[in-house]
């Protein structure tokens, strides 16, 4: 059809012309002017017409083309120029420039645990001074901590590069052998302060330097565009030394669309963009992921939300560049894992005081031959716990159905039509989200939930996508949708839904409810799983993970609003003198200061022991009510004694049977 109204478009040219010159020429002339014109147009286009046409088809493998920037899309696609520039994607990687930095570098100080650091700027460069890593190095070995070592050389070091935009910015420097390392101080841009990197993952208590790591071999792939490692040493050289290269900094258009070079060629021929304008065709030059199948579609999320291995075997040795582009199979050139064993992890957790590796061999030559850190990232029953693993929590739902149902990853999110935060779509906040799949529960809302229509705990997601990931010294949503069984929280670590907003509630009674409303099977549950609430048993007796996902739960206004706002703070005040895990403090003082509106400085998470303990001391005296009688009949599964106080001899037998491995979530 596209053929026949260009014949007709040459056509009407051609009458016009003569039409316009019959007058001033004549009819014979004109109608050789019109014949000419005709002539001048259709022979400048069919050559045009014919190229795209006979263009040959793309190759299998477009990672050998040249890269294209998000600059050569801006001229055609400004409007989605324009939405990928407001989100946290473009701005995952950054060079150190004064637009780009966060963080305050006015001479701020920050001290940790024996350390000072000093943050400067001079002129459009940034440094960070703090103690020699050589030092902390033998003085880690000796055994000494640095609060006791006595005076510390020195190191300056210059914040080349950057990582992150939403909740923390890390800061890298680069050495003479080309590798980018991160820097031990972070900053948390949610509470515009500097803190040490311990704090910002899940991570037992290590040395200033432990946890650097080097950009080039782990986040230059899931945080960048085309990304090309280029390992210049052989294999176990140390120092190692790099030549790493990405066609941009961050996520832009290539991540998602593919390679570009052809595109933009084929796009330069306007007979190509006239057929494609008009086409109800894909353009066969560009990617766009919401035209593939369903597991294409999810590859392409999938290559950095699905935590992939590389099978390097597929891979050229020599430079170590990325061979997936969007519309490949994933699995080809990347392995998914759904356990912590197919990650290389050991399923038993280590003890506490074992030995762990490190990311850096330059700052910590004498780890190298230790065992990596557990690294966990998925709760007993197989649901991811962190974020970075999204993929594999879709997979794992009905929903998904192996790839053969209608859900992917665009069903609910959108990186060109929604908010930057979370990148959810319009509506997708709402049960109109579930009700486009089942939609015969919309007019049995009530029926279905037991809860009122227009509470938290009729949301759908609130039950099928709680709130049981931890990263970022937050608590995220669940990409794993399921129904909420008991047996999934037994023995496996992970909160069950009902109890991360009934807080005050055991599983008991959550069982109770479950087998009453949907006649579920019964469990077999212990006496304190019966009586005692769940938030109180897992602060007290689950490891690290847990507790995160618990702690972050008091801070979360639908669990505020159904537990009770009066008694948390004697738990979290009694809990955080023996939490050893530093986010977890964090978790735990947030739900304070959600709860009573206490200051940032009131408890510094990251201080010394003794400094923690006067802090929370002042705290309990500040925002520890009377007590009341009355709070044993309003919260039947919290330990009160008589007076309405938790009982102490409870919580000490708890705490004696804590479950407190060193693991990690270094998300």
């Amino acid at each position: 059809m596209l053929v026949y109204g260009a014949i007709f478009v040459l056509i009407l040219i051609g009458v016009l012309i003569a039409v316009q010159m019959r007058q001033s020429v004549g009819g014979v002339k004109a109608a050789c002017f019109g014949a000419g014109g005709l002539a001048i147009v259709g022979g400048v286009w069919a050559p045009l017409e014919w190229t795209h046409r006979t263009a040959p088809p793309p190759e299998e493998d477009q990672t050998a083309s040249k890269p294209v920037s998000s600059q050569s899309c801006i001229k055609c696609h400004p409007s989605h120029y324009q939405s990928w520039q407001r989100t946290y994607h473009r701005t995952m990687t950054r060079e150190a420039t004064p637009e780009n930095v966060k963080a305050d570098f006015d001479n701020a100080t920050h001290h940790y645990l024996g350390a000072t650091s000093l943050m400067t700027r001079r002129g459009d460069r940034f440094f960070i001074e703090t103690v020699d890593p050589n030092f902390v190095i033998e003085m880690d070995k000796a055994g000494i901590p640095l609060a006791k070592a006595g005076p510390a050389p020195r190191r300056e070091f210059s914040v080349d590069r950057l990582v992150g935009s939403h909740w923390f910015q890390q800061m890298l420097t680069c050495d003479e052998h080309g590798r980018y390392l991160r820097l031990p101080l972070v900053y948390h841009i949610v509470e515009k302060r500097w803190i040490h990197v311990q704090g910002a993952f899940l991570a037992p208590d290590q040395h200033f330097f432990k946890n650097v790591a080097i950009w080039n071999e782990s986040c230059l792939f899931c945080h960048n565009t085309r990304p090309i490692k280029n390992r210049l040493s052989a294999p176990g050289d140390i120092p190692t030394a790099y030549r790493s290269e990405v066609a941009e900094l961050g996520i832009s258009c290539e991540a998602c669309h593919g390679a570009g070079e052809r595109h933009v060629r084929a796009h330069q021929n306007p007979a190509f963009r006239l057929a494609q304008r008009y086409s109800s065709e894909p353009d066969p030059t560009i990617i766009n992921p919401a035209r593939l199948s369903v597991e294409r579609s999810v590859d392409v999320c999938a290559r950095c939300h699905g935590g992939p291995i590389p099978r390097l075997e597929t891979w050229n040795p020599k430079t170590y560049a990325d061979p997936f582009l969007a519309g490949r199979d994933l699995k080809r050139f990347w392995r998914i894992a759904f356990t912590e064993r197919e990650l290389g992890i050991p399923s038993k957790q280590k003890s506490k005081g074992e030995p762990n590796g490190t990311g850096s061999d330059s700052l910590a030559r004498h780890d190298k031959n230790r065992p990596e850190p557990l690294d966990g990232r998925f709760w007993g029953d197989g649901t991811p716990l962190t974020t970075a693993i999204e993929y594999q929590g879709m997979a794992l739902s009905a929903c998904y159905q192996d790839g053969h149902g209608k859900m992917t990853c665009l069903t609910c999110h959108s990186m060109h039509d929604s908010d930057p935060n979370h990148q959810v779509k319009a509506g997708m906040r709402t049960n109109a989200a579930c009700y486009s799949c089942h939609a015969e529960y919309q007019a049995k809302l009530e029926q279905h939930t037991h809860h009122g229509a227009d509470s938290e705990g009729s949301l759908c997601y609130n039950c099928h996508m709680p709130n049981q990931v931890y990263s970022l010294l937050k608590v995220h949503r669940s990409h794993r949708i399921s129904i909420p069984h008991v047996r999934d929280s037994r023995g496996t670590g992970k909160p069950h839904a009902c109890n991360l907003c009934h807080l005050d509630k055991s599983l008991g009674w959550t069982q109770d409810n479950l087998v009453k409303w949907y006649g579920t099977k019964r469990e077999a549950l212990t006496p304190d799983e019966n009586q005692i609430a769940s938030s109180v048993l897992h602060l007290t007796q689950s490891d690290a993970r847990t507790r995160a996902v618990f702690a972050g739960a008091f801070s979360w206004p639908p669990a505020q609003r159904a537990s009770g706002r009066d008694w948390p703070i004697q738990l979290l005040t009694r809990t955080l003198d023996h939490e050893r895990y530093e986010a977890v403090r964090y978790l735990m003082y947030l739900g304070v200061r959600s709860l009573h509106g206490s200051g940032p400085d009131e408890y510094a998470y990251q201080g010394f022991p003794a400094e923690r303990a006067g802090q929370v001391r002042k705290l309990r005296a500040k925002y520890v009510g009377p007590a009341s009688p009355e709070r044993t009949k309003l919260y039947p599964h919290l330990p009160l004694n008589s007076a309405g106080f938790f009982a102490d001899n409870v919580l000490d037998r708890l705490l004696r049977t804590r479950n407190d491995p060193d693991v990690y979530a270094n998300e």
